[in-house]
């Protein structure tokens, strides 16, 4: 069930709020080499991601070399939110009883 709830999305590895707190131009942000395939959740589940600390590319490879970097960082993190959201999922809180009611 939990496979059935994912949908694809196209996703910035280093996303628009990021590059434009960079000041990064837009033809890097809008390249295909910063954009990935992914499930809706990895794409909500990395919302808001900010790099820890960064220097602001001046060259493609400067940014080529940051996309790497938090494309690890982000995978990272949405792994283990993807860990805890199974984990909810698995343990199936619709069906627990509320008051002496079954839910579902």
């Amino acid at each position: 069930m939990y496979e059935n709830w994912l949908t694809m999305a196209l996703d910035h590895v280093i996303p628009n709020s990021v590059c434009k707190s960079l000041g990064l131009p837009e033809e890097w942000n809008q390249d295909y080499s910063n954009r990935v395939l992914c499930c809706t959740a990895c794409n909500t589940f990395g919302n808001r991601y900010k790099p820890k600390s960064t220097s602001i590319p001046g060259t493609l490879e400067e940014f080529y070399d940051l996309r790497d970097r938090v494309f690890v960082e982000r995978k990272a993190l949405i792994l283990e939110r993807h860990k805890k959201e199974r984990t909810f999922f698995e343990t199936k809180p619709w069906t627990q009883v509320s008051k002496g009611t079954s839910v579902g």
